[in-house]
């Protein structure tokens, strides 16, 4: 597998936000959203990844990593028969060693393949993408309607009408996980979030700001 980074730190988001976390970013993405803060992780011009085997990845959790794992990207679940198979490989193996496995993926691939473990190892954040990623049309509406409740579905939201597409799509759907709204960074104001919340009584949805952008610098790596 191509491996852009893998590091520890603390979980910036989701249900396990604050909590240590060790990061496995893989390279490459399916899709081009104009506000990605990892584009580095499938612009070839931009990092070198490194050829790292499921085993090899499992090594290192055990000897530095920590019993929760985020598998991201990029898009982690995307790239070759070969790609996905060790993707696989990778969840049942950290799994079976122990790990609590979050596999965060952009909403445009097929989750079911990738559930191998026990619901309570391994659990995935699916983002819906909205319209101000121009990347709506790849999103597969069946698909989320299958999620899981151990599953988290994440609207990103950059305007008032990314707001509306999310408050849509979650009455359509009625999801049985939880629902996390979260702004672009520096693009829409996160009370501008909770106003609408409120407006229009959301109380499916929980406002999360990504913790890593306040505490560190918005742009540092490998935190």
């Amino acid at each position: 597998m191509k491996v852009v980074e893998i590091f520890n730190s603390i979980d910036g988001e989701g249900k396990r936000a604050g909590q240590l976390v060790t990061f496995i970013r893989l390279k490459g993405c399916n899709l081009n959203c104009p506000y990605c803060d990892t584009k580095y992780s499938w612009d070839s011009d931009q990092t070198e990844p490194m050829t790292m085997s499921p085993a090899d990845l499992v090594d290192w959790v055990q000897d530095k990593g920590y019993p929760r794992v985020t598998l991201t990207g990029g898009e982690p679940l995307w790239g070759s028969i070969d790609q996905r198979g060790e993707v696989r490989l990778l969840l049942k193996e950290l799994t079976n060693y122990g790990c609590e496995v979050n596999v965060e993926t952009n909403g445009s691939i097929d989750i079911e393949p990738f559930r191998v473990a026990d619901p309570d190892r391994l659990f995935f954040t699916v983002d819906y993408k909205c319209p101000s990623s121009c990347m709506e049309d790849k999103m597969h509406l069946e698909m989320f309607k299958e999620l899981k409740a151990e599953d988290v579905l994440k609207f990103v939201v950059g305007d008032v009408h990314d707001l509306d597409v999310a408050k849509l799509v979650t009455r359509l759907i009625d999801p049985q996980c939880a629902v996390y709204v979260s702004p672009v960074f520096g693009k829409i104001e996160p009370s501008e979030i909770v106003e609408y919340m409120q407006k229009y009584k959301m109380n499916q949805w929980r406002i999360q700001l990504q913790l890593h952008k306040f505490i560190w610098d918005p742009n540092k790596r490998g935190v």
